[in-house]
């Protein structure tokens, strides 16, 4: 019972309130401050997005293909190293 008092007693609190009205002058600077923002033209991220890409394809082409030379350079100095089969 007494929880119900206390959330009856919260609900019934909000009845009294007015809402509040903004004051005119300081709403429009703050909407001309927000339109006076320099935006990022759609053109200029699209670019960046690309270039981006661009960059990853790349970097994994490149490892792509280091990773392969690696692997065969190692396997020619083994097979020169080592002319037989015995690891004794």
């Amino acid at each position: 019972m007494n929880t119900e008092n206390w959330t009856l007693n919260i609900i019934e609190s909000t009845n009294g309130m007015v809402k509040v009205l903004p004051n005119k002058i300081l709403f429009d600077k703050i909407q001309n401050r927000i339109n006076l923002e320099n935006r990022v033209s759609n053109k200029w991220i699209f670019i960046a997005a690309a270039t981006f890409a661009l960059l990853i394809s790349i970097n994994i082409k490149l490892l792509k293909s280091c990773a392969t030379k690696s692997n065969t350079q190692s396997e020619t100095v083994i097979s020169t190293l080592s002319t037989t089969n015995l690891l004794y």
